[in-house]
């Protein structure tokens, strides 16, 4: 089972995080905008800032730290499948814990184990495309979300033409797997990332798949600077 091949079976796709978790954080920061991209999506959700938000494939807290800037009254659960991704998230954020700010849960994300109507907002960084049903993992998104909650979906996504595709090429193979490789002596991880991207949806598909999955008023907006072509937001509110 070890032997198959990321792209194909997803299910192993936690492990290869932990091998990598310590020094993620410190690839991810090579990455110029990383952290600003991330703070864009939470901003464009608009939230209220009392809300209760799930912050969904959180990884080691980048996309919670986000979150938790547009949510001063809030209260945020993080959620991964990944022990290693988690543990760096819990060591970043143990004043937040402590204070019941934030509380981090391992948890399969396609198996949310929480209520109907129980959550505001969910936020979800380059997790939509690891999941092995994209359909099964949106629906049980839109499950636990209350009527007129939001979703972001913040993701690598390829327009479908050759220059997008090309682009990422380049830029994956030529800059990403190279760098990230030597940073945390792993090429599995982020040779996966950009096969994965390459066979992910298009931002229009992600859009449409929100839609007939009961989300309306859903928009699709692009990042700044080199990550324009390959990198969205794409944010949908649930129907009441």
């Amino acid at each position: 089972m070890t032997s198959t091949p990321l792209i194909l079976n997803k299910v192993l796709v936690p492990k290869e995080f932990n091998k990598v978790a310590s020094s993620y954080d410190f690839a991810t920061k090579m990455s110029q905008g990383y952290q600003d991209d991330l703070d864009t999506s939470a901003q464009r959700m608009e939230l209220k800032g009392n809300e209760k938000l799930l912050d969904l494939c959180c990884g080691t807290g980048k996309s919670t730290l986000a979150c938790l800037k547009q949510l001063p009254n809030g209260y945020i659960i993080g959620v991964d499948n990944s022990e290693g991704m988690l543990k760096e998230a819990k060591h970043k954020f143990a004043e937040e814990i402590n204070s019941g700010k934030i509380c981090f849960l391992l948890q399969d994300a396609m198996n949310l184990d929480f209520p109907d109507n129980s959550f505001d907002a969910v936020f979800m960084a380059y997790g939509l495309r690891n999941m092995p049903d994209y359909q099964e993992s949106i629906r049980g998104i839109y499950r636990i979300l209350k009527p007129n909650g939001k979703l972001c979906i913040h993701d690598y996504s390829l327009s479908k033409n050759i220059f997008t595709k090309a682009y990422w090429f380049i830029l994956g193979y030529g800059f990403i797997v190279p760098l990230c490789t030597f940073l945390s002596r792993s090429s599995k991880i982020y040779t996966y990332l950009i096969k994965s991207v390459l066979t992910f949806l298009s931002p229009n598909e992600i859009k449409f798949l929100l839609i007939n999955n009961g989300f309306e008023s859903v928009l699709v907006q692009s990042h700044a600077s080199w990550r324009k072509p390959i990198l969205y937001s794409i944010i949908g509110t649930k129907r009441t």
